[in-house]
C-alpha cells in the first residue's frame, strides 16, 4: 500500500508540473521577435495552437538587434503593411511555426538598407475554447460562472469569403474578397479580459470598418473561461491593466492595422512558475472527480492503517497475558530465596543428605529382605522333596 501510494504521489506531482507549465502558457501572452536573416520561432504546449495577436516588421524605436547601432541604422520609422497578413496565413492555428526574416517575405522593402526586425506578439489557444459571433447592430455578451474569469485569443471584425451563410444580407451581396479587421482583439481584450461578464457593441464606432460600406459585417471572438481572477494575476501581473491601444497606420484603407513595439516594455518573463497553492487549487477545480477519488483513498488507506495498528496491540497484549499465566513469576522465587539466611541455606542442604542416605539404607534394607525370603523358599521347597523320598523308600 505504500508503495502503491507513493507511486500514486509521484505520478500527480508530475502531472500537476505538466499541468502548470500549460496553464502559464495558456493564460500568459507570449512575444518573440528575430533580426532580419534570423529564423522566427513560434511554439506553444500540446493540446493548444498559436493565436497572432499582432506583428511589426519594420524598424521602430525600440533596438531589438544589434544592427541598430550600426551605420545601416538611418531610417527609425518603417514598417510592412503586410506582416500581420503574413503571420496569419503562415502560423495561425499551428502548434509550432518557424519564418526566415527577410523583405522579400513581406513583399515590397518598407525602409530599403535600414535593418529592420519582425516582433509577434501571440498566445497559446487550448484545444477545448468557446467561440461566439455577433452580426453587425448587435451586442455580444461574454460571460464565464464564477470564479473563472475571460481570457481572449482572437477577434475579427468584418466578413469572410468563406463564410457566406454568416449574417447574410438580402440587401447587399457579400464581397468576393476577405475584409477583415484582426485587430479587434484588442479592443476586445481591453473591454472583457479577466472579467466574468462583459458586453461589446458590435458596430462599425468600435470597431473600424475594414468592408466597402454597405457591407454586412458580424463580429467573431474565440475565447476561454480560464483559471480564478487571483490564478491569473499571479501568472500575468501586468496584463490585467488596460492595454495600450496599438497605433493605426496612415493608410485607412489597409485592412490590417500594424502594431509598433515600444522599448520599454512592461512585460515580465513568463518562464517562471506560479506559486503551488494556486496551482494546486487550478489543479483540483479541472480534475474534481480525480481529486475526489485521491482523498477518499487516503482516508481509507489512513483507517485501514490504524486498524491494523491497533489489532496488532491487541494480539500482543493478549499473548502476554497468556505467557503471564502459564509461567511462574520469577521475581517470586527470587524474592524467597533471598529471605533465607546463610546458616538456613547450609542446614537445607544438610537435610536434603540425610534424606538421601536414610532413602538409599531403606532400599538396601528391602532388597536384603528379599534375598532372605526367596533363600528360606529354596530351603523349605528343598526339605520337603527329601522328606518326600525317604517315605517312599520306607514303605
Amino acid at each position: 500500500l505504500f508503495y502503491l501510494t507513493l507511486l500514486l504521489w509521484t505520478r500527480r506531482m508530475s502531472g500537476l508540473a505538466d499541468f502548470s507549465n500549460y496553464l502559464s502558457r495558456i493564460i500568459t501572452s507570449h512575444s518573440a521577435h528575430a533580426c532580419d536573416g534570423q529564423p522566427l520561432r513560434l511554439h506553444c504546449p500540446r493540446h493548444s495552437t498559436i493565436s497572432i495577436q499582432s506583428a511589426f516588421y519594420g524598424r521602430g524605436e525600440a533596438r531589438l538587434c544589434a544592427a541598430d547601432l550600426g551605420p545601416r541604422a538611418l531610417n527609425r520609422s518603417c514598417s510592412a503593411f503586410t506582416a500581420l497578413q503574413k503571420l496569419l496565413s503562415e502560423c495561425q492555428s499551428h502548434r509550432t511555426c518557424q519564418l526566415p526574416v527577410h523583405h522579400l517575405l513581406f513583399g515590397r522593402d518598407p525602409c530599403p538598407g535600414t535593418a529592420k526586425y519582425l516582433h509577434v506578439d501571440y498566445k497559446c489557444k487550448p484545444t477545448e475554447h468557446k467561440r461566439l459571433v455577433v452580426c453587425e447592430g448587435g451586442e455580444m455578451i461574454l460571460r464565464c460562472k464564477p470564479p473563472r474569469v475571460l481570457n481572449i485569443y482572437a477577434a475579427v471584425y468584418g466578413r469572410s469569403a468563406d463564410h457566406a451563410d454568416t449574417c447574410p444580407s438580402h440587401l447587399t451581396r457579400p464581397p468576393p474578397f476577405e475584409c477583415l479587421n484582426h485587430e479587434a482583439v484588442h479592443l476586445v481584450t481591453k473591454s472583457c479580459y479577466s472579467k466574468q461578464k462583459c458586453v461589446v457593441a458590435v458596430s462599425n464606432q468600435t470597431f473600424q470598418d475594414p468592408c466597402f460600406p454597405g457591407t454586412r459585417k458580424y463580429l467573431s471572438v474565440v475565447y476561454s473561461c480560464a483559471v480564478p481572477q487571483t490564478l491569473l494575476r499571479e501568472a500575468d501581473p501586468y496584463s490585467l491593466g488596460s492595454p495600450s491601444p496599438s497605433p493605426v497606420d496612415a493608410d485607412q484603407g489597409s485592412c490590417f492595422i500594424t502594431h509598433t513595439p515600444t522599448s520599454q516594455s512592461k512585460r515580465p518573463d513568463h518562464s517562471g512558475t506560479m506559486s503551488s497553492s494556486l496551482l494546486t487549487f487550478a489543479y483540483v477545480t479541472e480534475h474534481r472527480e480525480m481529486a475526489a477519488l485521491l482523498f477518499t483513498s487516503s482516508v481509507c488507506l489512513g483507517l485501514l492503517l490504524t486498524l491494523l495498528a491497533v489489532s496488532v496491540r491487541v494480539t500482543c497484549r493478549r499473548r502476554q497475558r497468556r505467557d503471564g499465566e502459564l509461567k511462574p513469576k520469577p521475581h517470586t522465587v527470587r524474592f524467597h530465596s533471598r529471605l533465607i539466611p546463610a546458616a538456613g541455606k547450609k542446614d537445607s542442604c544438610r537435610w536434603e543428605e540425610a534424606t538421601y542416605t536414610s532413602e538409599a539404607a531403606e532400599r538396601a534394607e528391602r532388597i536384603e529382605r528379599r534375598d532372605m525370603i526367596i533363600q528360606e523358599i529354596w530351603m523349605n521347597a528343598y526339605l520337603n522333596g527329601s522328606s518326600s523320598k525317604n517315605r517312599f523308600h520306607f514303605s
